[in-house]
């Protein structure tokens, strides 16, 4: 019974840190992705799109790295399971980060006496 509580707590841990990261930037990537695509039925999707995958990923990872590593105390175990979990989000946010960068352009500066 033990494991299928650590297996709970691991994944609960997972979607916890993908939940909380995907409240802090919903909004702010709703933004840019109105402005870089063309309608508004495109921006819903790729939100959508991004939400599933920054919810899906850190916890596949959790959930694989679970079967590959075996620790003694199960503290260790979750300690384990947060580290692939925020390894997961980070992966996942430096993936939209690349992706979106590439629309993003800087303002060129306009003659100006130094």
């Amino acid at each position: 019974m033990e494991n299928y509580l650590l297996l709970l707590v691991e994944s609960l841990t997972s979607l916890s840190v993908s939940f909380a990261v995907l409240y802090v930037l919903s909004r702010p990537l709703m933004n840019v992705l109105s402005r870089i695509c063309p309608d508004e039925h495109a921006a819903a999707f790729w939100l959508s799109y991004t939400k599933v995958m920054l919810l899906i990923a850190p916890l596949l990872l959790v959930l694989t790295m679970d079967l590959l590593a075996h620790f003694s105390n199960p503290l260790d175990s979750w300690r384990f399971a947060l580290i692939v979990a925020l390894g997961g989000i980070l992966v996942g946010l430096y993936t939209v980060g690349e992706r979106l960068g590439k629309f993003v352009t800087t303002p060129q500066k306009t003659g100006g006496a130094s």
